[in-house]
């Protein structure tokens, strides 16, 4: 090879050097970008707290809800989310994997039935299929993915957010009403723990009120009169299946349900307490994990 040759050589090894580096450069640049985009949705998302104002639908169909403070998300800094959901509760995970992207998990949530004009059903519908995620004016938007619609959200306001009805005692955590409440207890016998679809449970809308759940069996609903700690059911109506299992439990809340007068909580548990003073029924808040 001559010397004019081989300084050819030298000087393409030179360039091709200097241009991987250069690329190599590039792609820690673009990767330490993107991973400072997923801290940056950590840091905007993680710890903060929403509730919703509307639903703007791709077809320009407008939502809102009749209580901004029953449709809420709470993102957590260790990648999982709180919900309500009107009156259900529930729980999933979250994560950002790019700029402004957002992937919610498979949501984990109570099932009473809630109120004709509830926006449970569409939002729970629509979870999956959040893709992106926007902080505006304070204001955060979640896109569904295909132009499906936008999901409007303001900072929760923690004026009045420990606003409960009040219990007997003062150091209840739960509220009596829009609390899911899982029966554990009839008079003296415990109540053997069923699948989430089946378990007995009473769910008491403030806004409606009107008590809706289950016996175990059949979907329950009636009126009900609230008055301090005073408590009364109407005539329950509600589904009329036949099941293998959970007819007697459910035959036994009804009549339980019946001899209701009153009504006490402590911590996360619930007395339903007859005329004689006698607790009934006992039941407990039950939330997602």
């Amino acid at each position: 090879m001559t010397r004019r040759a081989l300084s050819n050589v030298l000087v393409i090894a030179l360039l091709l050097g200097a241009a991987n580096c250069t690329a190599a450069h590039r792609f820690a640049d673009t990767s330490a970008s993107l991973q400072g985009t997923s801290r940056n949705a950590a840091a905007e998302l993680g710890g903060t707290s929403w509730q919703l104002v509307k639903f703007q639908g791709g077809d320009d169909t407008t939502l809102t809800p009749d209580d901004k403070t029953k449709y809420t998300i709470a993102f957590g800094t260790d990648g999982h989310a709180s919900v309500r959901i009107d009156c259900n509760r529930g729980r999933a995970t979250w994560k950002s994997p790019g700029p402004n992207q957002l992937q919610l998990g498979p949501l984990a949530h109570t099932r009473a039935m809630c109120p004709p004009g509830s926006l449970h059903d569409r939002i729970v519908k629509h979870w999956a299929f959040v893709r992106s995620y926007v902080i505006n004016d304070g204001h955060l938007f979640l896109s569904l993915m295909a132009d499906g619609g936008i999901y409007e959200f303001e900072p929760v306001s923690q004026a009045g957010s420990g606003n409960r009805p009040g219990t007997e005692g003062g150091d209840a955590t739960e509220s009596l009403e829009n609390t899911y409440w899982r029966l554990t207890r009839l008079g003296d016998a415990s109540v053997p723990v069923a699948s989430p679809q089946r378990e007995p449970h009473l769910l008491l809308n403030s806004e409606t009120r009107r008590v809706g759940g289950s016996g175990g069996c059949n979907r329950l609903m009636a009126s009900y009169e609230l008055k301090g700690d005073q408590l009364t059911f109407g005539q329950m109506a509600g589904t009329m299946m036949a099941c293998p299992e959970g007819m007697e439990t459910e035959k036994a809340f009804l009549e339980a349900l019946k001899q209701v007068s009153r009504w006490k909580i402590a911590g996360q548990d619930l007395e339903l307490i007859d005329g004689a003073g006698n607790a009934v029924a006992r039941l407990e808040a039950r939330h997602m994990e």
